[in-house]
């Protein structure tokens, strides 16, 4: 019998990353996957819930803290990026 359970795979691969780096510092900012099993793992690893997104087949990225829907394409992602990494300049800025 398979064990559908791909979380458990990805949240040890994760936590054996996140014990290369000292035990106050995180090297995960936010996460993206198309599955909430993908969000659950990013959370057990220490990303907050706002800073996980999913995207559907439809290109729709929804941020799982509050259920706020961006439909773009990759160029339009820029536009938003404070939005999904508050505090980091956009590519724009940083021409």
């Amino acid at each position: 019998m398979i064990r559908r359970a791909p979380q458990e795979f990805k949240v040890a691969c994760l936590a054996d990353i996140r014990a290369l780096f000292p035990s106050d510092a995180s090297p995960f900012y936010a996460g993206f996957g198309n599955r909430a099993t993908d969000v659950a793992s990013y959370v057990a690893v220490g990303v907050p819930p706002a800073r996980c997104f999913t995207i559907n087949p439809k290109g729709v990225v929804v941020r799982e803290g509050d259920g706020t829907e961006y439909t773009l394409g990759k160029l339009a992602q820029a536009e938003v990026l404070q939005d999904f990494f508050p505090g980091l300049e956009s590519p724009a800025e940083a021409l």
